[in-house]
């Protein structure tokens, strides 16, 4: 059947456009999508980072909410009109209708109607990196980077035994959403106060850093930071380039360092499914953190907006 899409045509460009779509095979569903979100990923592509051997155009798109309305033949589980959360499998999210299979979906309360604030994909990667970070009783953990997966680390990380989850941003309403989240203590490190809260802990290091800002200089932070023994969890992208790193700082100082990406999970899809049940208890909450919700038609003026972080930008939504 045709249905419609918004697909990247061009670097800075994308465009809402028709397309031709299959039913699901026998381990599929197919969904209607009813939200689709932006993610760091979807940012880089928009600005012409794209994967070897990627040619425009092209449909992306993997944080989804939507409704069952075929389901193949060897699906259990799942019925024609269950409204659900997925991740992009196929990463064609974009599009007004998707085929996945089972393991990219989990079901959602059918009253639920906010699609926008039941992404649970991100919050998934989230949790992932809590997992790796082993807290024990009494860690002190420090969050460079308070984006949107940043603030989502906050809510998770204030639930473990940690004795201090101590943010490090220096977008001053960021930090104010990390100190309403749990965060013990906020830092902007641009400002004297925050030059001083830094030496401070360089002088008190913590037991884990997690690095969630995507850049060099804010990467680099870690050195001053982080005791002999602690944990660097890298839960950052680098999308746009290759980064130093000092190898024998890390040698001396006996760091484990972890790489939290998805693919280090022997089975994310698991954590996807427990993500759901986290996000209605409010551990997870994308309330105060979807700023932006935009329809189809208006997909192109809000990932500008995303590209450039402007307009207090943090999360952005389109709404089908």
């Amino acid at each position: 059947m045709k249905t419609e899409g918004i697909f990247y045509v061009a670097p800075n460009k994308v465009e809402l456009r028709e397309f031709e779509i299959g039913d699901p095979d026998l381990y599929q569903v197919q969904l209607e999508l009813k939200a689709t979100a932006i993610c760091a990923w979807d940012q880089a592509l928009y600005k012409g980072i794209l994967p070897a051997g990627t040619t425009y155009p092209f449909l992306h798109g993997h944080e989804g909410v939507g409704i069952i309305r075929k389901v193949g033949a060897r699906v259990k589980g799942y019925k024609e009109g269950d409204l659900v959360t997925t991740m992009g499998d196929n990463a064609a999210l974009w599009g007004h209708y998707a085929n996945v299979g089972p393991a990219a979906i989990s079901l959602l309360k059918p009253d639920v109607t906010d699609y926008e604030h039941w992404q649970a994909e991100p919050v998934s990667c989230v949790m992932n990196g809590v997992d790796w970070c082993r807290v024990q009783s009494g860690d002190r953990i420090a969050i460079i980077g308070t984006g949107f997966m940043g603030l989502l680390l906050v809510q998770g990380l204030v639930q473990t035994p940690a004795a201090e989850v101590i943010a490090i941003e220096p977008n001053p309403d960021r930090l104010a959403l990390a100190a309403q989240f749990g965060a013990t203590q906020t830092i902007n490190p641009l400002t004297e106060k925050g030059k001083a809260a830094m030496q401070a802990l360089a002088e008190r290091p913590v037991d884990i850093v997690v690095e969630t800002a995507g850049t060099q200089v804010a990467f680099d932070q870690h050195y001053a930071i982080l005791r002999k023994q602690g944990k660097l969890c890298i839960f950052a992208w680098h999308k746009d380039g290759k980064r130093m790193v000092d190898l024998g700082a890390w040698h001396m100082s006996g760091y484990e360092v972890g790489n939290a990406s998805p693919s280090i999970s022997p089975n994310f899809a698991r954590i996807f499914a427990r993500a759901v049940s986290l996000m209605e208890k409010g551990v997870y909450d994308l309330k105060p953190l979807v700023t932006h919700v935009s329809s189809p038609e208006d997909a192109p003026k809000l990932f500008e907006i995303a590209a450039h972080q402007s307009d207090g930008y943090i999360k952005g939504v389109v709404r089908w």
